[in-house]
């Protein structure tokens, strides 16, 4: 049995590789959408988890250094769900990606209002939370990402938001 590899083999199968590298360049356009962690990137905007919450991102106010968010939320769960500042993260990242805000490094996110802080079963909740220390304005191409991770237990599970400063401009434009 013979394992030499003929000039013409080595051609054909680099020609193939070729062409499947070149293909697959194409894909880099394409976004992974991860069914444990959806991503909106809309305002106003729902996700639905597969924890069986169901969150809706009403509205985001920036202003006087505070970002300023209405969350609704509602369980199908038959376990309470316990809400607490922890479930909820702000970031901003500008153009290139980088992270120039983060709740956690600025005191966290608080919760100015709940209309009740332990969900039920199919009993919608309104809150409302604030980021300090958030920067004054947006800058081109920094968008805002609002996480929501209902189960600190399955804290890799969440809900978020990508608002970009467009749709942020946008959805206030809308409002007023």
């Amino acid at each position: 049995m013979s394992y030499t590899f003929s000039r013409r083999a080595f051609l054909k199968y680099s020609a193939t590789t070729a062409v499947a590298m070149a293909g697959a360049g194409l894909l880099g356009g394409c976004e992974f959408k991860d069914p444990n962690n959806p991503v909106s990137k809309e305002l106003p905007s729902t996700i639905t988890s597969k924890l069986q919450v169901i969150a809706s991102l009403n509205t985001m106010k920036i202003a006087d250094n505070t970002c300023t968010l209405e969350v609704e939320i509602q369980s199908a769960r038959v376990n309470p769900i316990r809400l607490t500042a922890d479930c909820f993260s702000v970031a901003v990242k500008d153009a290139a990606g980088k992270q120039s805000y983060l709740s956690l490094t600025n005191g966290g996110v608080q919760i100015k209002s709940a209309e009740n802080l332990q969900l039920q079963k199919k009993k919608s909740t309104k809150v409302q939370l604030a980021a300090i220390g958030f920067p004054e304005k947006l800058e081109e191409g920094d968008t805002v990402i609002f996480k929501f991770i209902p189960v600190r237990e399955n804290s890799e599970m969440s809900l978020t938001w990508e608002i970009s400063k467009e749709e942020y401009e946008n959805a206030i434009t809308e409002e007023g």
